[in-house]
């Protein structure tokens, strides 16, 4: 068993750990993907390393060419005894851009599917960690790909038996052998000397009946090369997420999970949901999931829910670990009713009463202003010295972790309730907010919810609490007479202490989204200054506020670029609607273009674009996928580029071979895939375009502009 299972993470972990016992410097590397599932994942994982002494080095990776590229380096450190793949490495074969020496141990953390087969069940280096799927879904696969790579596994009732079993012997002999190795390439030269020698001498009956056999065999192999051409051509889909992923290693290590790590994990497979990776029902087993740990770690923390009275009240029950989840047995609906409390579920007793479940740290002024706060960090005298900071009852230091009810506006809580519709995906697509009309119909709803028009453009964390808890309740029941039935969703939110504001998970994806690509938008800001590069900035965010502050501010910025950039498109028809799937272009002289050279940023474009054109077509085209293309900066070459991105619907309709097979079955991604990896790679290849595809993202790729019109044509005609 070459792929590890979910309840044995902690195998391949302490293969490091004994590795890295006998090297004296750093003996792990780290090629970590530069998304915000991986940082948290790098966050778990790093603090396991600290923990047990084990030195390692961190490399962020953005493509399998800068991995290929360390190669070199790689087989020429003697010291490095462990490599380790971050939301990287399980879509392509190791050996492809990695030398395994014999010394070498490799682990795969990688929540993109599918798993390329020679990683899962090919060589002993190689442990991918399992969420599950493997296990439950792929044993058939497991044969087929058995008996292509490592010959019959059939036993017969022949004259050839000695042959089967010698054949299953040299299979057992393959396994864990370098493909194209000296040794594999050996074994197969002698065996098959041994089968021409056996095959001598036959009688008539004989060698009929080993002919029919042989055609059996054929005909076996022909339908296991289907199976497996049929796993591949599924498309791409998401798994388990990293993050948590690592906190499972974690508590099978025997480290009880903590209140940092907990969040990494919230916020790492949070960033799948944000990112559209998963469908409604993973994202209900993962809050599930994740519930039962806050709840272990903040046992006192309150649960923010919602009756349809509008009252707030509060739970704190300490269950499950994270591995005993269940199975999903109600939809996502069923989840989110339980948090907002509609009829049928229990009444929990109120805790934490003089509190306000929402926004209880107002930040009226900065810190390094506020004399008062600055006498009581350092130390008063006495309370009169610290002033009102120390004389409220109601006001407790909190760094808890809570359940919370949530709006799908953008960064709600660190600006104002118009800015978080106007700029919300969510709001912007249902009601038009770039037009008149919108904007009217935006004003009527804000009137609907209790809200004046100052009220809605001052500051959130500043409203009277009671218009915020009105704003949940209005929101969850005239929602559907503005197309919005879905506005409220379960989800997660974090106190980071006295005179700071709480961030939700959602926020915190964006936040590290945004530093990963500060160099689009920290000179916009001159009080922001952040001397660690995007990925560093990014993962210091994790544990540094005012990094996170920094990164909520680049959110808002990026989230104005995406919707401005949107609506410019939309309003010179810059999308292009034919018959498969719709097609956008970013100019050079596009104002942000610079902005979009990033995978991230063009996926948040092109969702914007998606969901704004699915709510005003015709339900034949409203489904349709989408493919959008950015210029790329070019800083070492004068060869213009575009990077391209396709995005499938998570409801499209894919029709594809074996359907009823097990291994097309994924506990968080549903049936939804993303056939765009394999179909680019074919229609490059097919028009000669100078293209590249090396992202762990497999629908993205670069292209030359030049060969964009022919590919585009042949692309029309092959889907």
């Amino acid at each position: 068993m070459v792929y590890v299972s979910s309840t044995h993470y902690e195998d391949a972990y302490r293969r490091i750990a004994d590795t890295a016992a006998t090297t004296a410097g750093a003996s792990v590397l780290l090629f970590v993907s530069m998304d915000a599932d991986a940082l948290c994942a790098l966050r778990i994982l790093t603090s396991l390393f600290k923990r047990d002494s084990i030195a390692h080095k961190i490399v962020p990776v953005s493509n399998y060419a800068e991995i290929t590229s360390m190669n070199q380096t790689l087989a020429q450190n003697q010291q490095i005894k462990s490599i380790v793949f971050l939301n990287c490495g399980a879509q392509t074969d190791v050996q492809d851009f990695v030398t395994l020496r014999d010394d070498l141990v490799v682990m795969v953390i990688d929540s993109h599917r599918p798993f390329n087969l020679y990683n899962v069940f090919w060589h002993e280096q190689v442990q991918c960690l399992d969420d599950g799927d493997v296990e439950k879904n792929m044993g058939e696969l497991r044969e087929a790909f058995e008996d292509i790579e490592f010959g019959d596994s059939s036993s017969g009732e022949d004259s050839d038996e000695s042959e089967d079993e010698g054949s299953d012997q040299d299979n057992e002999s393959r396994i864990g052998h370098k493909r194209g190795s000296s040794e594999m390439l050996g074994d197969l030269a002698k065996n098959d000397r041994q089968r021409r020698k056996r095959k001598t001498d036959l009688d008539p009956e004989s060698f009929m009946r080993m002919q029919q056999q042989k055609a059996e065999r054929r005909d076996a192999r022909a339908a296991h090369q289907q199976m497996i051409q049929a796993y591949y051509a599924q498309g791409s889909y998401y798994g388990q997420s990293c993050a948590i992923s690592t906190l499972m290693l974690a508590e099978q290590l025997g480290h009880p999970p903590s209140l940092d790590t907990v969040w990494w994990a919230v916020v790492g497979a949070t960033s799948q949901h944000v990112l559209q990776h998963i469908d409604s029902d993973g994202y209900a087993e993962v809050v599930r999931r994740m519930r039962d740990l806050v709840r272990r770690v903040c046992p006192t923390a309150s649960t923010t829910r919602l009756n349809i009275d509008g009252n707030a009240r509060s739970s704190n029950t300490s269950e499950s670990a994270l591995g005993s989840s269940a199975t999903v047995t109600s939809s996502s609906q069923a989840l989110l009713d339980s948090q907002l409390g509609l009829p049928g579920q229990p009444d929990d007793p109120p805790q934490r009463e003089n509190i306000d479940p929402f926004n209880p740290y107002l930040e009226m002024i900065p810190e390094d202003e506020d004399e008062g706060y600055l006498r009581a960090r350092a130390g008063a005298a006495s309370n009169g010295e610290a002033g009102l900071l120390t004389s409220s009852k109601n006001i407790e230091q909190s760094v808890a972790i809570s359940e919370s009810t949530e709006l799908k506006f953008l960064l709600l809580r660190h600006w104002s309730l118009t800015n978080a519709m106007q700029y919300s995906p969510y709001v912007a697509t249902r009601l038009g907010t770039w037009s008149s009309k919108g904007r009217s119909r935006l004003d009527l709803l804000v009137a609907k919810l209790g809200l004046s028009r100052a009220e809605a453009q001052a500051p959130f964390l500043h409203l009277d609490p009671e218009l915020k808890l009105q704003l949940y309740r209005k929101m969850h029941a005239i929602g559907a007479d503005y197309n919005m039935a879905d506005s409220l969703y379960a989800g997660f939110v974090r106190d980071y202490g006295w005179r700071k504001s709480r961030v939700s998970a959602s926020d915190m994806v964006l936040a590290i989204l945004a530093l990963l690509q500060k160099d689009a938008w920290a000179g916009e800001y001159e009080s922001i200054h952040i001397s660690a590069s995007g990925f560093f900035a990014a993962y210091d965010s994790l544990s540094q506020f005012d990094i996170l502050r920094a990164g909520l501010h680049g959110a808002q910025h990026l989230q104005r670029l995406v919707v401005g950039q949107g609506i410019s498109m939309l309003e010179r028809q810059a999308v292009k609607t034919l018959r498969v799937f719709r097609l956008a272009i970013l100019g050079e002289l596009e104002s942000s273009s610079h902005v979009f050279g990033s995978p991230f940023a063009l996926r948040q474009l092109a969702l914007f674009l998606m969901q704004t054109l699915r709510e005003r077509s015709k339900s034949a085209h409203a489904r349709l996928p989408f493919i959008i293309a950015g210029p790329i900066a070019q800083e070492t070459s004068e060869v213009d580029k575009l990077m391209v991105l396709g995005i499938t619907p998570m409801d499209y309709p894919l029709v594809r071979p074996h359907m009823d097979a097990p291994f097309n079955r994924s506990t968080y991604a549903g049936e939804s895939r993303n056939h765009f990896g394999i179909v680019f790679e074919q229609v490059a290849s097919e028009v000669g375009a100078e293209a590249k595809q090396g992202f762990f993202d497999s629908s993205v790729m670069e292209i030359r502009r030049s060969d964009m019109s022919a590919f585009v044509d042949k692309l029309r005609r092959h889907l």
